[in-house]
Order: structure tokens, then sequence, then C-alpha cells
């Protein structure tokens, strides 16, 4: 969700719906996908989707660690606390809606109706009002101290896929382009017959040249025959 402007009372828009999938009666729908910290425990364990994944969560996760695998264990464990650092002025009724919203079993979360009703969404008179108003949150440290966690989570995995690629260039044979190869395959058939071509010709004389005449009378050119004079040697 964001706001459009930065002010008392904004806009609130809804966005980024790539990932959105509409559920139709009757229609089991499971799938695997979301940023990691964000989805439900039965994306994780591929469980069948309703609108109750919807409700999980609200803002940001308490469930990041220091890994992916860490992430979705808390998840699915539904391990998670309030850290003092960013709960400390949260009022013990906005803490009561959020776990409310954070249970495994789909049965037993907030659904739409019950959230608005919630007395921290809708409150029932003027002193839960008054505990709303007054139930902050640190924004700025919560900021600086996922900003770090997010930042160490991606180092992790970054290092992890390095790691793996090293391994795979080392032990397993990268896998073959069909396009690369049919071109490589092509270009060798070329050489072979070009070299075969080379091979069949007549061989040429190294070093100095030697021009040969032609004789004068080949064997192959027909002289017309003369008659022969004879001469008297006295006058």
């Amino acid at each position: 969700m964001l706001l459009d402007k930065n002010i008392p009372i904004p806009h609130i828009k809804v966005i980024d719906f790539g990932l959105a999938h509409k559920i139709e009666d009757g229609v089991e729908f499971k799938n695997i996908f979301g940023t990691p910290e964000f989805v439900a425990p039965e994306i994780v364990n591929y469980e069948p989707l309703g609108l109750a994944a919807d409700m999980w969560l609200s803002g940001a996760s308490p469930f990041l660690g220091e890994t992916k695998q860490e992430t979705l264990a808390n998840i699915t464990a539904v391990n998670y606390e309030f850290d003092e650092e960013f709960f400390s002025h949260t009022s013990d009724l906005a803490k009561d809606f959020i776990r409310k919203l954070l249970v495994k079993d789909t049965r037993k979360r907030l659904s739409i109706q019950e959230a608005l009703t919630h007395p921290w969404i809708t409150p029932m008179d003027k002193r839960q009002a008054l505990v709303r108003r007054e139930s902050v949150i640190n924004l700025e440290n919560f900021k600086r101290q996922y900003a770090r966690r997010r930042w160490k989570l991606s180092y992790s995995i970054v290092s992890l896929c390095n790691h793996l690629s090293r391994s795979q260039m080392r032990k397993v044979p990268l896998i073959q382009d069909e396009s690369l190869v049919g071109t490589l395959k092509k270009q060798e058939e070329e050489r072979r017959k070009k070299n075969h071509q080379q091979a069949t010709r007549a061989p040429r004389c190294r070093g100095r040249r030697k021009t040969s005449r032609a004789p004068a009378n080949p064997p192959w050119r027909k002289i017309p025959s003369r008659p022969q004079i004879w001469r008297s040697a006295k006058p």
C-alpha cells in the first residue's frame, strides 16, 4: 500500500498486483510465490490458498532471519517477538491485533470483517480511541534496523550463489546451448571440407620455380611436309 501525499489524511492506494490470482469458489489453488519474509505459512507448506493468505502479516516482517531458510523456518513455526526497540510504545491493543493476524491456522486467523471490527481498528469507546492514538512505533529505528538485516540477508544470498557457481564449474559440466552447439558443428564441417579440398589438389613445387619452354615441335603439332630440293655441287 502507498500513500499519495504526505498529509494527515492521505489517500491509500493498493499496488503491485503482479502476483495476484483470482480464487474461484470450489477450485483448489496452490502456488509458491511472493517475497519470502512476507508469505503466509500455507504458501511455504504448499497448502490450498484462500483469502486468509492476504490477512497474514501487515507492514514490516518480524520473521526476517540471517538466511532465506531461517526466514521460512520462522514463518512456518510462527516464531516472532515484539522487539522493545521498536514496540516499546505500542499498545497491548495493537499487539493483540497483530497476534490475531499471525495465526498459522487459517480458520482461526482474523477474517476481513473481524479485522474491521477489532477495537484497534474501530474503537468502541473514547478510551480505546485514546489508546490507539498513543500507540506508535519508532519508525526511524525500525527502518535502520530492518535495512541492516535486509543487507546482511542479501550479502549472504550473493555469497551462497557465488559459492555454488564455483562449485558447479568445478564439478558439473555446463549445460550446452543447442544453438551454439549447432554453430560449432557447422564451422567444424566447413573446416574439414576445406582441408579435404586442399589435400586433393596437386602438390605445389616448393623453392625456386623453373619455367619450362614448350618444345619447338610438340608431338601434337602437325608440320606440313615440304618437297626436298637437291642442288648440284657444280654449276
